[in-house]
């Protein structure tokens, strides 16, 4: 046998670790309810099955055009969210490594308890960027925490 079709008959071999590995990684996420001690077990989103595109997360991550307001998400949290914001009317944290802040409080809704970085993104985006909330499954929430999980 030639090494050529050694190899194309190793590919499939290839495929199964990748989609297994893939499958461990995005299998569930355990998050603790706040005071009961008990552990509910949430299935990844959809979109963890496919890679988002972080390119198009910064694109919408800085386009004022996104909601009704005029604001970008860059307008809360400058530098492509390297930096945080203080004005009189907000103030605000950097964003480098926000994907190991949630699940977590988020400040904008204390009463909220643990939110996923998903649903952090939906109320910005519902609130002062003043746009619909992101299918949590769906592409632009994937390239949102793509770019997200970059910083």
């Amino acid at each position: 046998m030639s090494r050529r079709n050694a190899d194309v008959h190793r590919l499939p071999i290839w495929i199964a670790i990748v989609l297994a590995v893939a499958a461990l990684f995005v299998a569930c996420q355990k998050k603790e309810e706040p005071g009961t001690g008990e552990v509910h077990v949430r299935p990844a989103p959809d979109y963890a099955l496919w890679e988002g595109n972080a390119v198009m997360g910064v694109e919408a991550f800085k386009n004022p055009n996104l909601g009704t307001t005029g604001k970008s998400c860059e307008s809360c949290h400058p530098n492509g969210g390297q930096e945080g914001l203080s004005t009189q009317e907000v103030t605000t944290k950097p964003l480098i490594g926000v994907k190991d802040r949630y699940p977590g409080p988020f400040s904008m809704m204390p009463d909220k308890g643990d939110m996923t970085l998903e649903e952090v993104v939906n109320a910005c985006l519902t609130g002062p960027v003043g746009s619909e909330p992101y299918d949590e499954d769906g592409r632009d929430m994937a390239d949102m925490i793509a770019y997200l999980n970059g910083l």
